[in-house]
């Protein structure tokens, strides 16, 4: 059975990537700027691959430090390791970043892209530290490049997250920016809904609250699922 093929954008060290491998999903590619989170994401795409294979001797041998991430790496299919794209998504590279993509996905179509843009421009904690609220930080303004993935590969569903004070964060005109967010995706053909999460429903040992939107093609029957709350002991 073929697996849903997925991308991950700005994937940071993998939560969402991993998640979505547990489910069965097929992680095209993930994009991120940070070397040490690619390196995290490559490590894990590593130790998945040798899982699948049955030789995690490689991996142990790499936690010891009885082979260097380099050795390591070099067991490994580039295939696998290039799935994750190492660059800052801006209006510079993201043609690029494409262009790998499409190099990846071998004429598939993708399924379903998830991630979140970076949170810190949309923290509350952030807002008394910046003099100017964070109104000029231009970081509030990545969902515009999450949004070119979800017109250029058009998928059926998108996971968009984030923290909580992306409800409240407004533009330098004073605009909520979560209302823009919400209008472009609608405008690109989907159809959206959201809810607050907080991890300890799920058997997480933290609280830990985000809004997690999910927007699905006008032409696709679905409905905001209702998840199980996880009650730990």
């Amino acid at each position: 059975m073929k697996k849903i093929t997925c991308i991950d954008v700005f994937a940071g060290g993998g939560g969402l990537s991993e998640g979505f491998h547990r489910a069965g999903y097929n992680i095209i590619s993930h994009i991120e700027k940070d070397t040490n989170a690619a390196l995290t994401l490559k490590t894990r795409l590593s130790y998945q691959y040798l899982q699948e294979n049955n030789t995690t001797d490689l991996y142990i041998k790499y936690l010891k430090k009885e082979i260097s991430r380099d050795e390591f790496y070099s067991f490994i299919p580039s295939e696998i390791l290039d799935k994750v794209i190492n660059e800052e998504i801006s209006e510079n590279t993201i043609a690029d970043i494409f262009s790998k993509i499409d190099c990846q996905l071998q004429g598939e179509k993708v399924d379903i892209i998830i991630g979140g843009p970076p949170c810190q421009a949309y923290s509350l904690i952030n807002r008394p530290r910046d003099k100017n609220g964070t109104n000029g930080d231009e970081r509030k303004y990545l969902y515009k490049q999450y949004l070119k993935f979800i017109d250029r590969y058009k998928p059926k569903i998108f996971v968009f997250e984030n923290v909580l004070g992306m409800l409240s964060s407004k533009d330098t005109d004073g605009h909520l920016i979560f209302e823009k967010i919400k209008k472009e995706m609608t405008d690109i053909g989907y159809n959206i809904g959201y809810k607050i999460l907080n991890s300890s429903d799920f058997g997480v040992l933290q609280e830990r609250k985000r809004i997690i939107l999910i927007g699905w093609k006008k032409d696709i029957e679905f409905i905001y699922p209702n998840f199980e709350v996880y009650n730990s002991p």
